[in-house]
C-alpha cells in the first residue's frame, strides 16, 4: 500500500477504552435518573457522546448537552485512564515509522483528551499530528472548529496540505470511520479487533479488514 499518510482512529483502534467510556455513560445516566441498558454499551463507543444519548436513550438536544457535561465530568477525572493500548499497537507503530509513514490521529474524542491519553501511554511521539473534535463550534464559520469525524478528517487534510487523498489511508473500527474517510476519497482499513463487527466494516465499504494490529502494519507496508 503505497500511502504516505496513515490516519488512525483512537478508541477501539489504538486503545481499548471500553471500561472508561462505559463507566462514564453509567455515571451520566444514573445522575440523570435513567436506567443504563447494557445492550447499548458497545454501540455507544465510537460515535459522539451526545449523538449516542439522543439515539439510544431518546434525549432531546438540551438533555444530551447536560449528559455530555456529566460524561466529561467522570471521563476527564477518571475514565480516560480506565483504558489500555491493544497488544501489538506500539510494535505496529514502530514498523510504520521505520517505513517512513506519517502517522496521524483522527478521533471524535476531544482533542486535548486524545493528546492526554496518548501521552499517558507513551504513544504520542509516534504521531506527527493529533486531531480531535473541539469543545464547541460557537465561532461562526471557524474553519478549525470541528464536531464530527468528517470535520476532523477535513481539518487534517487541509492543515497538512494533503492535496491528493489517494496518498492517505484511514484505519478505524467502526462503520462511521470508514464512511467519513470515503467521503474524502481515502482508502480504508477496518480493524475487526475493535468495537465494530467485520460485517459493519464491510457494509461501510472498508477496503481491507485487519484482525490484529500486526495485520494493519502488514497491509500498509506490504499490500
Amino acid at each position: 500500500m503505497d500511502k504516505r499518510y496513515i490516519l488512525f482512529d483512537l478508541d477501539g483502534t489504538l486503545t481499548d477504552s471500553y471500561e472508561g467510556i462505559i463507566n462514564a455513560f453509567i455515571y451520566t445516566l444514573e445522575h440523570m435518573g435513567i436506567e443504563p441498558r447494557p445492550d447499548t454499551y458497545r454501540k455507544c463507543i465510537g460515535p459522539p457522546v451526545a449523538w449516542s444519548l439522543q439515539t439510544f436513550y431518546g434525549m432531546n438536544e438540551e438533555q444530551a448537552a447536560e449528559g455530555l457535561r456529566l460524561f466529561r465530568e467522570y471521563y476527564d477525572a477518571k475514565g480516560c485512564f480506565e483504558n489500555f493500548p491493544y497488544i501489538g499497537i506500539e510494535e505496529m507503530l514502530q514498523v510504520l515509522n521505520a517505513h517512513g509513514k506519517k502517522l496521524m490521529v483522527a478521533t471524535a474524542k476531544p482533542e486535548h483528551m486524545a493528546v492526554r491519553i496518548l501521552e499517558h501511554f507513551g504513544l504520542a511521539d509516534y504521531f506527527c499530528f493529533i486531531a480531535g473534535i473541539t469543545q464547541d463550534k460557537s465561532i461562526p464559520d471557524d474553519p478549525n472548529a470541528r464536531a464530527t469525524k468528517e470535520e476532523v478528517i477535513r481539518y487534517i487534510l487541509r492543515t497538512n496540505g494533503i492535496l491528493d487523498p489517494e496518498n492517505a489511508v484511514m484505519v478505524g473500527d467502526r462503520g462511521g470511520d470508514i464512511r467519513a474517510a470515503r467521503m474524502f476519497g481515502l482508502q480504508t482499513i477496518g480493524v475487526a479487533y475493535g468495537y465494530g463487527t467485520e460485517e459493519e466494516l464491510r457494509a461501510a465499504g472498508a477496503d481491507h479488514i485487519a484482525d490484529t494490529p500486526e495485520a494493519v502494519g502488514k497491509i500498509v507496508v506490504l499490500s
